[in-house]
């Protein structure tokens, strides 16, 4: 058997594109995505996005992180997928599809504009503080510990993320963003993502989630820009946060041929 592959990017967050209906039981093994996400044997990326046919939408995503645990939702997948549908003339520049938390839209101005259409954001706990950071649980479309930093490296993230991430707090884990405020319109985001276990290049969901939690604060406000390891992303957002658009660039690879 040989299944089509596409190797994308969105701010250097990279996954593998599979666009099919029939090979779903094989495609969603823990085992088949170890393979195909890894470095020497598969493609290298931070995560497998499955798309199906989807009655009522264009399709659905499904996206699972490199070590096979499934995710709710991916903002930086979620534009590689969209570009791939389009670029393959399968949808038009306005898109529906549906993910794991819900419904979204898309809007593909070109490969560097790609507008995407987030859930509202919701706090799912007061202020804790883990592993002395000081921060809040935000889902986002993915579930999300926030803080507040002045300086961060990648070995920081690294190592204090994980602590957070396998804090006991948080029962089924959760990915760790570590923000510094630049101005009222500019955030940087670092994002130690669980499933990865190690700092991303970019988080999409996690961005938002940060912004979400600045603005409850009052320290940042719309149109915001926000600063990732692999580039940079345009928030938007409403005071209600019901109206909230992430928009950024994805870059797709020539499609090859995968045989499990």
């Amino acid at each position: 058997m040989k299944i089509k592959v596409t190797k994308a990017h969105g701010t250097g967050n990279s996954f593998v594109i599979i666009y099919d209906d029939t090979h779903h039981d094989l495609i969603i093994e823990k085992k088949f995505i170890k393979k195909i996400c890894d470095k020497k044997i598969g493609f290298g990326t931070d995560g497998l996005l499955l798309l199906s046919s989807c009655e009522g939408y264009d399709y659905k995503m499904d996206y699972f992180n490199n070590d096979g645990s499934w995710e709710t939702m991916c903002a930086n997948g979620a534009r590689c997928a969209a570009l791939f549908m389009w670029e393959k003339k399968l949808v038009g520049d306005k898109i529906s599809f549906l993910a794991g938390d819900g419904a979204h839209q898309t809007k593909i101005k070109n490969q560097d504009n790609i507008q995407l259409s987030m859930i509202q954001p919701s706090l799912k706990s007061e202020e804790i503080i883990s592993n002395g950071y000081k921060g809040k649980y935000i889902d986002s479309g993915a579930k999300h510990f926030t803080t507040i930093v002045n300086h961060m490296t990648e070995a920081d993230v690294n190592k204090d993320g994980k602590k957070i991430r396998n804090d006991k707090v948080f029962p089924d884990g959760i990915n760790v963003n570590f923000m510094r405020i630049i101005n009222p319109q500019h955030i940087k985001v670092l994002t130690y993502e669980k499933g990865i276990e190690n700092m991303v290049l970019s988080c999409g969901s996690g961005s938002v989630a940060s912004a979400y939690y600045a603005y409850q604060k009052k320290l940042i406000e719309s149109p915001l820009k926000i600063s990732v390891p692999g580039g940079k992303l345009k928030l938007i957002f409403n005071n209600m946060w019901d109206n909230v658009w992430l928009s950024g660039p994805a870059r797709l690879s020539p499609e090859t041929t995968w045989i499990p």
